[in-house]
């Protein structure tokens, strides 16, 4: 149940609808690969011959309009990546693997490449060896240069059920980007899904703080706010009507009340 509800908090970090740049952070691809395959590592017992042969024509269209672009375009990453990430949406994680193979051969030091492969290793064995590969590479990286490296760490860790080490990494990339406000926002969407409200509106305002003649994205923050404070008193309502609701006694019917005070004749 913890690990569901791990699962569901980054899966909730991006279906805020901000309009700022935070495609950029790992938890995105990690979001649509939950969203797509909640339990991670469960896949259908079927054949794979007989679920391409099931799929309606419609279905597999996309699929092959973007592994012919990919052939026709040998030296363009990004439509094999696209490739790779639509048979990881559709349950193929097989043939999501043999794309990464081909991405790793040629582009190994993408960041989106690297991403793939996280997203191929969650819920499975391999998620605590990718949790180590990254973070000595973040270790091993200069001071400055780690921020999408120190984002795909902290992720991992959340994942993990690492929750205080992802917000001490947040923290050290967001005093190492001071320019970025990704590392703030994901921290503050961390202090959300854990219920610590105060903590995620001081967050936001920091990262609002860091922006430099952007209007419209300071207001994108500060709905953003808004909205989280207004659900965080809903949830309050919520939950002290609940227990209202459990400590209520019973109520005395009507007509037992009046049965019980009629005098007799």
């Amino acid at each position: 149940m913890a690990g569901a509800n791990r699962q569901q908090a980054v899966r909730n970090r991006w279906l805020m609808g901000l309009g700022l740049p935070l495609a950029l952070i790992t938890g995105w691809f990690v979001a649509q690969s939950l969203n797509q395959n909640p339990t991670g590592n469960q896949q259908t017992k079927a054949p794979k011959a007989k679920a391409r042969k099931d799929k309606a024509p419609q279905a597999l269209e996309p699929e092959q309009r973007l592994e012919r672009l990919a052939l026709s375009h040998p030296r363009d990453w990004r439509w094999r990546l696209l490739l790779a990430q639509r048979k990881l949406q559709g349950g193929d994680r097989d043939g999501a693997r043999r794309e990464l193979i081909t991405l790793q051969a040629l582009w190994p030091n993408r960041p989106e490449v690297q991403n793939l492969q996280l997203l191929l290793e969650v819920g499975t064995k391999r998620q605590a060896a990718a949790l180590k590969q990254t973070s000595d590479r973040f270790q091993q990286t200069p001071k400055g240069q780690r921020l999408l490296l120190g984002l795909r760490l902290a992720d991992l860790q959340r994942l993990s059920g690492q929750d205080e080490a992802a917000m001490a990494t947040y923290r050290l990339i967001a005093t190492e980007s001071p320019k970025s406000m990704q590392p703030l926002l994901a921290l503050a969407l961390l202090h959300r899904d854990k219920g610590q409200n105060q903590q995620s509106q001081q967050v936001l305002l920091s990262a609002r703080n860091r922006l430099s003649g952007s209007e419209e994205n300071k207001q994108t923050i500060d709905q953003l706010a808004v909205r989280w404070q207004l659900d965080s008193f809903r949830n309050s309502e919520d939950s002290t009507a609940k227990h209202r609701a459990s400590v209520l006694p019973p109520t005395t019917s009507p007509t037992k009340a009046r049965a019980g005070t009629t005098p007799e004749p």
